[in-house]
């Protein structure tokens, strides 16, 4: 166990430094947890004179902990994990006797992920990691024979899938599979081939984890809407003359939560405001244009923002501007408002223009 408060601790120093000295745009965090099951160890003396020991493990947990970098649909991060399984049986020489213990495992890994992006907020991913492996053997006996708690540090690598759910533009669920395996790794028997007898093995777990990511930088602002000038106080003359007025604001900008088209409390404020500008300056055409951000096709963000577009022109139709005075274009995420790389989902971007003439 010496050795994983070593690991742990290198870890978290190589972790938070890497961290300092990136963009916080792209930084996130994670945690999961879940079932963890180790299939038959098979164990083999070091002086060949006995055939392998089998120690079967009963169903456990593992519990995770990532930090990492997000750029366009690849991510890098560094891992934590803990995986423990409760010793069922050890069988040896043909003999299979009832097993204490637990079979424990520490890593730390360093994963690189590929993020499927679409239009959904369901985003699957797959991945794979290399890593330092600590295996050791907490209490494992059977009533004749244990195996001693020594640590082994050994390299390890393990294969990942699963899928994330986005429950806002920072939040997001998760659930994966993860098999992953070691090198030879060494423990240390006290019976049957005498005291201090070595056993080789290499240990493997097929893990199902749920958990949660934290993307750092992306939080949506709600956008307040262009505010008409003050009108200029009349200049001083002796014949009295017209005020002139400033002129009035003929942008808005109306923003939307992620894959959706439906009109927000802020946006209908702002809609709300260009329909009464409109009515007072007696406008005869409006000019909506729907926007998306840089997640999913071409096509079904095309799609998107004239969703978007005509979910406004349905709130100033209520409003009481004559449909026919209004205008719908989409363009997909062709016109960005803040430039990104392809597959990032930017508040900003999702947005409609309403253009007064």
């Amino acid at each position: 166990m010496r050795i994983i408060a070593g690991i742990l601790s290198a870890g978290l120093v190589a972790g938070f430094a890497a961290a300092a000295q990136a963009d916080a745009d792209g930084w996130y965090v994670g945690a999961e947890t879940g079932l963890n099951i180790a299939p038959q160890l098979k164990l083999k003396a070091n002086n060949g004179s006995r055939n392998p020991e089998k120690l079967a493990t009963d169903p456990g947990y593992a519990i995770l902990g990532q930090a990492g970098y997000a750029f366009g649909p690849l991510r890098a991060e560094g891992e934590l994990g803990w995986r423990s399984n409760g010793a069922d049986k050890l069988k040896a020489d043909g003999t299979s006797n009832k097993a204490k213990g637990n079979l424990d495992l520490a890593s730390v890994f360093a994963n690189v992920y590929y993020d499927v992006h679409n239009a959904s907020p369901i985003t699957p991913y797959i991945g794979a990691g290399v890593g330092g492996v600590d295996v050791s053997a907490d209490k494992l006996r059977t009533s004749t024979t244990g195996i001693s708690n020594k640590d082994s540090f050994v390299f390890g690598y393990q294969g990942i899938a699963g899928a994330s759910y986005a429950l806002n533009n920072n939040l997001s669920l998760k659930a994966d599979y993860r098999y992953l395996r070691t090198t030879t790794t060494s423990l240390k028997e006290d019976a049957f081939a005498g005291d201090n007898t070595k056993l080789k093995g290499q240990y493997q777990a097929h893990s199902v984890l749920v958990g949660f990511t934290y993307k750092f930088g992306e939080t949506s602002k709600p956008v307040a809407a262009p505010t008409p000038a003050p009108v200029a106080a009349p200049a001083p003359a002796p014949a009295p003359k017209a005020v002139q007025a400033a002129p009035i604001a003929k942008n808005y900008l109306v923003f939307f939560d992620f894959n959706k088209s439906d009109i927000t409390p802020e946006a209908n404020k702002i809609i709300a405001q260009a329909a009464t500008t409109a009515k007072s300056a007696k406008s005869t055409s409006i000019a909506l244009t729907g926007h998306t951000d840089s997640v999913g096709s071409d096509k079904y963000n095309q799609a998107l923002s004239l969703r978007r577009a005509s979910a406004v022109k349905a709130v100033l139709v209520k409003q009481g501007i004559p449909a026919n005075e209004i205008s719908v274009v989409g363009k997909g995420k062709s016109e960005q408002l803040v430039p990104t790389k392809d597959g990032v989902r930017e508040p900003q971007n999702r947005r409609v223009q309403i253009v007064l003439p």
